[in-house]
């Protein structure tokens, strides 16, 4: 007996000490922003299409460039004895024509070596524009990526703050509502004991039991949402849903956007790297326009080579005055007809530019939406938060006096039950317009641009 109690001792300290170990820390939003900057899928991404269009500039610069190419070679010929017929001159007429005989010949086998060695260097003269243009929209397309780089940098940032507001809103809301039980409990115990000495009816039983139970299922469902909460925040921290994450419940302040509906418009229009993306991307379908018309054009080469040939290995690494050979040629080409591939080309690219300017347009209309409506949000909490510091000081003093009203006879129940759910409500109205209120203004200082300069300020 004495050696299970140990045991048991033993494994209950193992495990309490394995949970200590792997209880995750807390974690604050800064530490939680920079996790989710190194492990989110879509940054990563982001910074690949960055060196992809590094890589593209660099492709769109060999063009200008001359190649060069080199080559050696070495081939061994064994050719066996050969028997054949041939016509062969044996004299000629009084005409002074020679006359042939058909004989046998026979040719002796022999071996030879063949030994090359050569270099061309190719150069574009012109080619209708479409080199500098190559690199002009190779250079908007990497300053295009930079931009959606930022983009994504300030929507990961944006996701990250929003779903640690939302799970910092659900686990203050269970706060509200295991408050608002333990006083339900606390007040189902009066009632039940008041029933036992004859001051209040069975029915006031029931309904404080009822109420609690109704108490009880807000916590529970509000257990959910923090776990749900949780699950959101991990996903765009690059982890698992269901990995261990607790984070630091912080008193976060409340703070005012000073400046007008229109300044917030302006600073959208010129700071959201969302937008400039989509302008660089204008730039690259331009020239790329510009690349398709140049294919109506002639395309101007030259080209320089230099060989060298003999059957003795020797003779064409040494000796460099003679076996040799080399050419310079200059030629001009002119695509007269291809098809009507020029001119679908160029109708594609004219459309790709279209298409690239109506997505701006949408864009600036939907950014101007957002920042309206991440605006009008953010006037109407300030106004709804300060109201409701009013209601929750009303309501607490209405459960109190409707508690003491009770507690003499002079009340009842169902007035007690309604100001406590008044009071729950309106403590979790309270939370929820804090919360929101945070939630619309990173929204508003993220269309405008302006958002991971804010962030530590608000934090502060």
């Amino acid at each position: 007996m004495k050696r299970w109690i140990i045991g048991m001792l033993a494994s209950l300290f193992f495990a309490f000490g394995v949970q200590a170990q792997t209880a995750a820390p807390k974690m604050n939003l800064p530490e939680c922003i920079q996790i989710a900057l190194k492990q989110n899928p879509k940054i990563r991404n982001a910074q690949r299409q960055i060196s992809l269009a590094g890589s593209g500039v660099v492709s769109a610069r060999s063009t200008i460039l001359p190649s060069l190419s080199g080559s050696a070679s070495g081939s061994r010929i064994n050719q066996g004895p050969r028997t054949f017929l041939q016509d062969v001159p044996i004299a000629r007429d009084s005409l002074g024509r020679i006359i042939y005989q058909q004989k046998e010949i026979v040719q002796n086998g022999y071996k030879r070596n063949s030994y090359n060695l050569g270099f061309s260097v190719n150069q574009i003269l012109f080619d209708g524009g479409k080199w500098w243009n190559r690199i002009r929209q190779a250079k908007a397309s990497y300053r295009s990526q930079e931009w959606n780089y930022r983009a994504t940098r300030q929507d990961i940032i944006l996701q990250v703050t929003q779903r640690y507001f939302e799970l910092l809103k659900a686990l203050k809301l269970q706060d509200v509502y295991e408050k608002s039980l333990e006083s339900n409990k606390e007040q189902f115990h009066k009632t039940q004991a008041m029933y036992e000495v004859g001051s209040v009816a069975q029915v006031d039983v029931f309904r404080a039991k009822v109420n609690l139970g109704q108490a009880q299922i807000k916590v529970i469902n509000q257990k959910n949402q923090v776990l749900i909460a949780k699950s959101n925040l991990n996903v765009v921290l690059g982890r698992r849903p269901n990995a261990a994450l607790d984070i630091a419940q912080v008193d976060v302040p409340l703070e005012d956007f000073t400046g007008t509906l229109e300044d917030a418009k302006h600073m959208a229009m010129n700071n959201n790297p969302a937008l400039h993306s989509l302008q660089e991307q204008i730039h690259s379908n331009n020239f790329a326009i510009k690349v398709a018309r140049g294919d109506y054009l002639p395309t101007v080469s030259a080209r320089a080579g230099y060989s060298r040939f003999n059957t003795l290995l020797d003779r064409v690494y040494s000796g460099w005055d003679k076996n040799y050979g080399w050419n310079m040629s200059l030629n001009v080409s002119w695509t007269i007809f291809n098809g009507f591939q020029r001119e679908a080309n160029l109708e594609r690219q004219s459309l790709n530019y279209m298409i690239s300017k109506e997505n701006l347009h949408d864009q600036q209309r939907q950014l101007l939406q957002q920042v309206e409506q991440a605006y009008l949000n953010l006037q109407a909490y300030k106004q709804i938060f300060q109201i409701n510091n009013e209601n929750v000081k009303a309501a607490r003093e209405d459960l109190r006096l409707a508690k003491e009203r009770y507690r003499v006879g002079s009340g009842t129940l169902l007035e007690v039950i309604d100001a406590q759910v008044a009071l729950t409500q309106s403590e979790a109205t309270l939370v929820s317009t804090k919360y929101d209120n945070l939630i619309a203004l990173v929204q508003l200082y993220n269309t405008m641009g302006l958002l991971e300069k804010k962030i530590t300020r608000l934090l502060q």
